[in-house]
């Protein structure tokens, strides 16, 4: 609607057609957006029909736009930088060019340059390489379209890869890394792949019904990482020292729960509910002396059997 607006307000008289062409958008979606200016914003706008075109017959000054605070420049920023991890698909220029559009109208209002902001504000990201970035783009297709795909896969630890094909349903970034959740009819589960151990990806021309009561991001909400169980494990670890204060500025996991043991905040208790246990352990050996497990009883045998393995 801005560049609607210019186009008005610099007199060319542009038509539907003529905008719709250089927007790269359908006559029927300008027409939408000219009936809303006209409808919502009150713009004294009309169409002549001797010269064919759209002009103001009346006092314009600035577009009315959205109003824009912090909170709303923060989050355009965030999904600016977001963008970065699946650069070069189409997914991400289609979303770059709707990025555009929301932030073209910004620039008569925002005193504020996006390369200030890059040099105040940053967000560390692994590198993704391109052949991962054409993959994340042919796994994104077949989600929103509900195809399968079949594709060779690595397991970590295995020393070869074995054929898979599995009906997508979503694609999630956990820790820097993507992962796509699937339905595996041959194990009659859901699994989680990751991106980077995928190869010889092919999307296929079969279809699937995808399940009305899947809710992607609720799945990885039970893990503590990436890797779900079927069950709720209750998990209470006990930190102290720098570990305890970390807890005490860091969450990780929706259902973490800190108490605070003593005063001086140099002891708490963890406590949160996962379906699988193999990223617990990792990250319970990331604070070595300064952890101890309360339970469940495996995490602590698992927790004391990587300990006996590193001596």
């Amino acid at each position: 609607m801005h560049r609607i607006h210019q186009a008005i307000l610099a007199g060319r008289l542009p038509n539907c057609r003529q905008l719709a062409e250089e927007l790269e958008v359908t006559p029927k979606t300008v027409l939408r957006d000219i009936t809303f200016m006209r409808d919502h914003f009150r713009v004294p706008l009309e169409y002549d029909e001797r010269a064919h075109g759209y002009r103001y017959v009346g006092e314009v000054g600035d577009f009315p736009a959205f109003e824009v605070g912090e909170g709303e420049l923060a989050a355009l920023f965030l999904a600016r930088h977001a963008l970065t991890s699946i650069r070069g698909t189409e997914v991400a220029d289609k979303l770059r060019g709707v990025f555009a559009r929301l932030t073209g109208s910004l620039s008569e209002r925002v005193e504020l340059e996006w390369e200030d902001l890059d040099v105040a504000f940053s967000r560390k990201a692994p590198e993704v390489r391109g052949h991962d970035v054409q993959r994340f783009g042919r796994l994104a297709d077949a989600v929103v379209k509900a195809r399968w795909v079949s594709f060779h896969y690595r397991k970590l630890g295995a020393d070869q890869s074995e054929a898979r094909k599995v009906q997508p349903l979503h694609l999630g970034e956990v820790d820097g890394g993507w992962y796509l959740i699937a339905h595996d009819p041959l194990r009659g589960a859901l699994r989680t792949f990751s991106l980077v151990r995928m190869s010889r990806v092919r999307v296929l021309s079969e279809t699937f019904e995808r399940p009305s009561d899947f809710d992607g991001a609720a799945y990885l909400r039970k893990s503590f990482g990436v890797w779900s169980g079927e069950g709720v494990e209750q998990v209470r670890v006990r930190l102290s020292g720098y570990a305890a204060r970390m807890a005490q500025e860091r969450r990780w996991h929706p259902t973490q729960e800190v108490e605070v043991i003593d005063e001086k905040g140099e002891e708490v208790e963890v406590r949160f509910e996962v379906g699988s246990l193999p990223e617990v352990v990792r990250w319970v050996l990331s604070f070595g002396s300064k952890a101890k497990v309360i339970e469940p009883l495996e995490l602590k045998e698992r927790v004391a059997e990587e300990v006996r393995l590193m001596r």
